[in-house]
């Protein structure tokens, strides 16, 4: 998995931790991090039996800290025998992957209190001043709202075509006006008329689908910039 740096991390466990809490399982990053999870299970199962004894389990452990280690969260801080009995509720030896899947996913969730909070969960006075900072190419605040609009594109392009149409559209200008409608800020784009006409207009060249940096820039001017 290719996370380059403290901030794409932060980001990556913040929509899968919220996915997972959510109950929803469907972001592509709780995704990830469940293929993560399944992956160092694997790896650690070399008897191929579907089950992972003490003996097998110090590599699935190294396995699964390598990323959050990497970035300077040391969520897997203890001893294999612990972690080992800990998940092993059932004493009978070994841990099933439906075991280790449970225990990690709850461990992370436990663990991520640690991470800034997400953007579109912050309180008035941050998300502002957030807005305000994307102005400011390259700087924290610029990347943070960017990984959010992809968040906001991939979470409405359903059919995973790179694209997003008019039926996938409102979905997308939701979750991006979230934030401002919980904390009572004026909302853009209420109406579906509004939408509707918002989308012909962004479609400029008639293919009833908007791209990824069509929407960036829609996005940041009638959306980010207001609040800003």
């Amino acid at each position: 998995m290719d996370i380059k740096n403290k901030e794409e991390f932060e980001f990556f466990m913040q929509r899968a931790i919220a996915s997972f809490a959510a109950g929803t399982n469907l972001d592509d990053n709780y995704i990830e991090l469940y293929n993560i999870l399944l992956r160092s299970f694997a790896i650690a199962d070399t008897d191929y039996d579907g089950q992972v004894s003490i003996e097998e389990f110090q590599p699935m452990l190294d396995s699964a800290s390598a990323l959050p280690n990497k970035f300077g969260y040391n969520w897997w801080e203890g001893t294999c025998e612990d972690f080992f009995g800990r998940i092993d509720e059932d004493g009978d030896g070994s841990i099933t992957f439906h075991e280790w899947l449970g225990f990690a996913l709850n461990h992370y969730q436990e663990k991520a209190t640690s991470l800034p909070v997400a953007f579109d969960l912050t309180e008035k006075e941050a998300f502002i001043a957030t807005c305000k900072g994307s102005t400011t190419e390259g700087s924290a605040a610029f990347k943070t709202v960017y990984w959010f609009q992809w968040k906001c594109f991939q979470a409405a392009d359903g059919d995973r075509d790179g694209m997003v149409s008019a039926d996938e559209f409102d979905k997308m200008i939701e979750m991006a006006t979230s934030n401002q409608k919980r904390l009572g800020l004026p909302v853009q784009f209420s109406t579906p008329e509004e939408r509707a006409d918002t989308f012909k207009k962004m479609d400029e060249n008639g293919d009833e689908s908007i791209s990824f940096d069509e929407w960036l820039a829609f996005s940041n001017k009638e959306i980010i910039s207001k609040v800003a």
